[in-house]
């Protein structure tokens, strides 16, 4: 059994948006990304991997397969391996994504 919490993760840096892990095993990561005002995240994907995307404070857009998802506190989005993701802070407060990532079996 491992302990932690989130609040621990979530650190901002005025340079560009920051990751920071919480859990990593062999088959899940779960980390935290933060983002203060008009920082991003460019598009990649994670291929052999879902994601869960749970915003813990803040507000701003993914954009998924090249479509736009406006977010708020309290959202949850879910991502296939294939699908390209990006993110933007679009407010004026800091974001923080908190993100598990579970290898899918082949």
């Amino acid at each position: 059994m491992e302990k932690q919490t989130i609040k621990t993760a979530q650190k901002f840096d005025k340079k560009s948006f920051t990751k920071k892990d919480v859990f990593r095993t062999k088959n899940s990561i779960m980390f935290m990304l933060n983002f203060l005002p008009n920082q991003q995240m460019p598009a990649h994907n994670h291929p052999g991997y879902e994601l869960y995307l749970h915003v813990v404070q803040g507000e701003g857009t993914f954009t998924i397969n090249k479509e736009k998802v406006d977010v708020v506190e309290d959202d949850v989005i879910h991502c296939g391996n294939d699908e390209m993701i990006e993110f933007t802070n679009t407010g004026s407060e800091a974001v923080s994504i908190y993100v598990t990532m579970s290898r899918l079996n082949r």
